[in-house]
């Protein structure tokens, strides 16, 4: 009888500890799945800019403050299809001494100050 108590007391101590890790491991893949859904709206953003008319001289785009989703024109065919919810801002500056114009997407969480996703891209007029 002690031999058995013994022996479930070890194999509770090992379950308890293996279940931390796969809990450990769930929030990771959580976080990650967020991470790829932030970064997929982001290139979506990013590939609709870059699909205007004339890209670099934004036809039709403007600066976009932080706002939720669904976005107004002209980004409003820009989806998310998950079910995490985000913000997105758009950013363009251009720079004349460099004829160039950067555009940078961030992607943020609704309770988050910094954003989870920050791509840019460069605009040249050539």
């Amino acid at each position: 009888m002690l031999e058995l108590m013994v022996a479930l007391s070890l194999l509770a101590v090992v379950s308890v500890f293996l279940l931390q890790g796969f809990i450990r491991a769930m929030v990771h893949a959580g976080r990650s799945n967020e991470q790829a859904a932030a970064t997929t709206l982001a290139l979506q953003l990013v590939e609709q800019v870059r699909a205007s008319v004339n890209p670099y001289t934004m036809v039709g785009f403007v600066d976009l403050p932080r706002s939720p989703l669904p976005l107004a024109a002209p980004y409003a065919g820009v989806t998310n299809p998950t079910p995490h919810t985000f913000e997105v801002a758009v950013d363009v500056t251009p720079d004349d001494n460099l004829t160039v114009t950067t555009v940078s997407v961030q992607v943020y969480r609704p309770a988050d100050a910094t954003p989870l996703v920050t791509l840019a891209t460069l605009l040249d007029d050539q």
